[in-house]
């Protein structure tokens, strides 16, 4: 996912991007350091439930949600399982970024139909199997002596 994001975050005018799967939980950000996780997951639970809440009300997908505010703005995307947001200036070139969240969001939503690896099988301590018995070891065939070939010759 993080190539996904370096793509985002190439678009001039985008500070940081990060996507949550449906609970809200950060699954991958590339993101300045100011912008640590503690600060992140409100706003992605939050947007995770309006999302969601949408999605109820409306009973159609969701498409983009645009939050501006005097420094910047923020915009979230809906994807499948999830939502990718994008923390950008004001005047961001909106078209050039759409471009780029419409390719992101596809990719996203491969990612997440993608089954997650089955975790590892841990066996029970088991009583070690019983050695199998070795089979008896065939009779040897015993060999006709000269009179009994003799006479199965005689008898055809």
């Amino acid at each position: 996912m993080e190539t996904i994001l370096k793509d985002i975050n190439a678009v001039v005018g985008v500070m940081g991007s990060f996507v949550c799967d449906g609970e809200g939980q950060i699954v991958a950000r590339l993101m300045l350091n100011v912008f640590d996780e503690d600060l992140l997951s409100p706003v992605g639970r939050t947007m995770a439930q309006t999302i969601a809440g949408l999605k109820i009300a409306q009973r159609c997908k969701i498409g983009d949600i645009d939050l501006v505010y005097d420094e910047g703005r923020l915009i979230v995307k809906s994807v499948d399982e999830g939502c990718l947001c994008i923390l950008c200036v004001k005047r961001v070139n909106t078209p050039l970024l759409n471009l780029t969240l419409n390719v992101a969001a596809k990719k996203l939503e491969e990612k997440f139909k993608e089954p997650e690896p089955a975790p590892p099988v841990v066996e029970a301590e088991a009583e070690p199997a019983p050695e199998p018995k070795p089979e008896p070891e065939p009779e040897p065939k015993r060999r006709m002596t000269l009179a009994e070939m003799m006479a199965s010759n005689l008898r055809r």
